[in-house]
């Protein structure tokens, strides 16, 4: 049974159909898959899209060009209702391209299922009645998955952060960790998935790291993001991702790599079946 569970969160992360979206491209460069559905949106004029025989491709000579051009009709889809009003933060747009071709509003990543990548951290204490886990419940006014569970600390890296400087910058936004603390952050590995949500593509690089805290540490949300924080013991954690608990998706897949990892599935799973967990993660890496 928590086999079973456990597999169904992972596989949620693992969930999407490539034939329902149309790939595009930047100097012929595969960059962000757009719901077929929603490609006329873009088609229509004025757009940095065009059509170059059978490709949808993005016009613009260069980096700023392409960028202001993307800013506007992201704007225009925001005022149409077509996409989540615009949050000011720029992620860099690359594909297998490790230079970035453009930038694009993190509200607009999914909807053009443009590549991200994302920190996430793992806070845990080593108590006198076993490993504990710090598990976060989102604050209920959030855009996304409102007060559902989530680690301890996540964000995504936006243009100009690196892993270790995005997560110092959210450890302190989401949770009041100081920066010597959080520069003790181990790195685990990383979760590469590719998630349908709707109408929107979630192509995702999820950088993992481990913190042990000191037992008298207690974070304190700072920038409304987080409604409490709890530090569970590792049984509890499993239960509540083996039942019907609400977790943020991707946070649940970070959680239970944490399980895994740390021997906390040991006892509830043969090696069969961990070994069929470690399989279902797919792009992980550590």
């Amino acid at each position: 049974m928590i086999l079973a569970a456990l597999l169904a969160r992972i596989a949620v992360c693992h969930r999407a159909d490539p034939s329902a979206f149309e790939p595009w491209f930047v100097d012929g460069i595969a960059v962000g898959r757009i719901h077929r559905e929603r490609v006329p949106l873009v088609e229509r004029a004025p757009t940095p899209f065009r059509r170059d025989g059978d490709r949808l491709v993005v016009s613009g000579a260069d980096y700023r060009a392409r960028t202001d051009a993307f800013e506007a009709l992201a704007q225009r889809l925001a005022v149409a209702g077509e996409l989540a009003s615009l949050l000011g933060e720029r992620y860099g747009v690359a594909g297998a391209c490790r230079t970035p071709l453009l930038e694009i509003d993190r509200a607009a990543v999914a909807w053009f299922g443009v590549s991200a990548r994302g920190v996430h951290l793992n806070g845990f204490v080593h108590a006198a009645d076993g490993l504990r886990l710090w598990v976060a419940r989102r604050a209920r006014g959030k855009r996304t998955f409102p007060g559902r569970l989530d680690n301890l600390v996540a964000g995504g890296s936006s243009v100009g952060f690196a892993d270790a400087a995005t997560l110092r910058k959210e450890c302190h936004e989401e949770a009041g960790v100081p920066v010597a603390l959080a520069e003790r952050a181990v790195p685990v590995g990383e979760l590469r998935y590719d998630q349908q949500d709707g109408k929107s593509w979630k192509a995702d690089t999820l950088a993992c790291f481990d913190l042990e805290l000191p037992a008298d540490f207690m974070p304190r949300p700072v920038d409304g993001e987080v409604e409490s924080f709890a530090l569970w013991p590792v049984a509890k954690v499993v239960s509540s991702l083996a039942g019907d608990d609400l977790w943020k998706p991707n946070s649940a897949l970070v959680a239970t790599h944490f399980l895994l990892r740390h021997g906390a599935l040991d006892a509830a799973i043969d090696d069969a079946g961990r070994s069929l967990l470690w399989r279902a993660f797919g792009g992980a890496s550590g």
